[in-house]
């Protein structure tokens, strides 16, 4: 790459990586512009296609790393519980967590932010990065169902259920004004019975 030293091209690749997270997550990728992302690390706007083919594919970069990220966090938290029931409930606590506390999460999985690229990416990598998605729970769905204690016996019906619920986030923002802490302990009790529902009496 001509023009940039070893480091130079490291600490940039880095830099963009650092911006198009932070912007992502605040506007989303529609809104986002190259030139954000460029004068965050003081290089030309046309610069920036020596370090990525597109936007988009800064934006795949990113996901696939907060998809690492998010699978070792998980793989720890799981680790720790002592029982069945409790991996589970941790499973999905963890999974509304990041959905409340992760505004690139949330833009990904609610508001399905990356159907845009279907017209501006490969539909190879879209496809690869759908699947995903949730790839995270699927070796923990995987281990879950084949229990005997386990209600469901399929591992994509499981993470489907992940997916159906990710809108009750949306739900909770709507009722916002009831009490954000009475929200949060209906959500808590739902998100307890749900797992209670998912293991044979």
């Amino acid at each position: 790459m001509k023009g940039f030293s070893d480091a130079e091209r490291d600490r940039i690749r880095e830099g963009l990586i650092e911006a198009g997270r932070e912007q992502f997550s605040a506007l989303g990728h529609d809104r986002t512009r190259i030139s954000d992302l460029t004068d965050a690390v003081d290089i030309a706007t046309s610069t920036f296609y020596q370090f990525f083919d597109s936007k988009e594919a800064l934006y795949l970069e990113i996901l696939g790393r907060e998809q690492s990220r998010m699978a070792d966090e998980l793989e720890g938290i799981l680790n720790d519980t002592s029982d069945l029931r409790s991996e589970v409930l941790a499973g999905f606590e963890y999974f509304f967590n990041e959905l409340e506390t992760n505004p690139l999460y949330y833009r990904l999985i609610v508001e399905d932010d990356i159907r845009p690229l279907h017209v501006e990416a490969s539909e190879a990598g879209l496809e690869a990065y759908y699947e995903e998605q949730f790839r995270m729970f699927e070796p923990h769905a995987e281990r879950w169902t084949k229990k005997d204690a386990f209600r469901v016996d399929d591992p994509e019906e499981l993470v489907g259920l992940f997916r159906l619920l990710s809108f009750t986030i949306v739900a909770k923002e709507t009722f916002e004004g009831v009490g954000p802490s009475r929200i949060d302990d209906a959500h808590g009790s739902l998100v307890a019975s749900l797992v209670d529902g998912l293991f044979v009496e």
